[in-house]
């Protein structure tokens, strides 16, 4: 079978069905063939060069280049022609000033659509639903750049009936709309609904908002989908179990319907999804490494250390190996009580003193002028 064609059928497969071992095989085939075209680009050709990269002697993945993120900021890493280029993603620029660039072609772009929906589908299932954003429809305006939050937004509105967005932004604040809400809450109660949002505009502008007002919301039927800003909470001491606590209490809804996912704007397409026993498992078109922090060798389960990230998504960029600044923990392989295959692990934090890269971190760090 071609590569092209392999990548597909894995993408539209059902996901988390690959023992680990199979799945290794499949993926090393994949990402040899992807890292010849790589070397397109000359800073990539460079690295390989100086990294004495022989690929006909790649035997496992651990053994894939690894590009750290922050090298989105500094290099132009497109491995497609520039007519090809249909849009730009966007990293938050902080302490730098630079952010992250992922050029994204056609091929490319629809395969991270396909991919977060065939993920998705094994938490959420495939009915649609009404949707409510907790952000402002500006986030998700149209034009070829788009930052982390819109790129969310458009990827989860897949599973969408319909989407209203709560927020309105002011003078670079976003405030909730009351009467939206209420209005969605009087349309809706009843009804099987999304949420989504990033974690921190959810809890610092909405449910700090809410409680502070004294406002319940009676939305049993809801799941809530969030990501990034973790960083922020914990700085505010703020744990993951106390969130869910307080969020579910909020919109009136079992804690179980609270869902976290880990995901970043370098590898859209691919999101790590809290399963019922608060465990993040990786699809079948990527995989994780948890490298130890000294050796950078991959640990065993139980063990601690920086996250890869790595995936066949990408076409326009290299997408196989991406050296994120987060602390995670191998949790096991194979084995989890969900059923699901493959690796699965727990974030942790961010690593310290590193930049905040998050647009939910950024979007915290400009309300505090840190």
């Amino acid at each position: 079978m071609e590569s092209i064609d392999l990548i597909e059928d894995i993408i539209l497969g059902d996901q988390f069905k690959i023992p680990e071992k199979e799945k290794e095989k499949v993926l090393l085939k994949i990402f040899k063939e992807q890292l010849k075209k790589n070397e397109i680009n000359p800073n990539l050709k460079s690295m390989y060069k100086k990294n004495r990269l022989d690929i006909s002697k790649i035997s496992k993945l651990e053994e894939i280049p690894f590009i750290p993120v922050n090298m989105f900021k500094e290099f132009d890493l497109s491995i497609c022609e520039k007519e090809q280029i249909i849009r730009i993603l966007n990293s938050s620029a902080t302490t730098t000033g630079k952010p992250s660039k992922v050029y994204l072609d056609k091929a490319t772009s629809v395969r991270q659509s396909q991919a977060l929906i065939s993920t998705l589908k094994s938490f959420l299932g495939i009915k649609r639903r009404p949707m409510l954003i907790i952000d402002s429809k500006e986030v998700n305006g149209r034009g070829g750049v788009l930052n982390a939050r819109g790129a969310a937004i458009r990827g989860v509105s897949s599973f969408a009936s319909k989407i209203d967005y709560v927020m309105d932004k002011e003078n670079d604040n976003l405030k909730i709309n009351i009467d939206r809400l209420k209005e969605f809450e009087s349309n809706y109660k009843d009804t099987e609904i999304l949420v989504y949002g990033f974690t921190y505009i959810i809890w610092s502008k909405f449910v700090k908002v809410l409680e502070d007002q004294n406002i319940r919301l009676s939305l049993p039927n809801m799941k809530l989908l969030h990501s990034g800003g973790w960083k922020r909470l914990t700085l505010e001491k703020v744990e993951k179990e106390e969130f869910i606590k307080r969020t579910a209490k909020v919109f009136g809804t079992n804690s179980q319907n609270i869902i976290d996912f880990y995901g970043m704007v370098e590898q859209v397409g691919v999101v790590f999804v809290d399963c019922e026993y608060g465990y993040k498992h990786v699809p079948d078109f990527a995989e994780i490494i948890i490298r130890d922090f000294n050796s950078l060798n991959e640990v065993e389960p139980g063990g601690y250390g920086i996250i890869e990230v790595m995936s066949i998504l990408g076409s326009s960029y290299p997408s196989q190996a991406i050296l994120t600044e987060d602390i995670g923990e191998l949790a096991g392989i194979d084995d989890c009580k969900c059923g699901r295959k493959g690796k699965y692990f727990k974030f942790k934090s961010r690593i310290e003193k590193s930049e905040i890269r998050g647009c939910g971190d950024t979007f915290a760090e400009r309300e505090y002028g840190k």
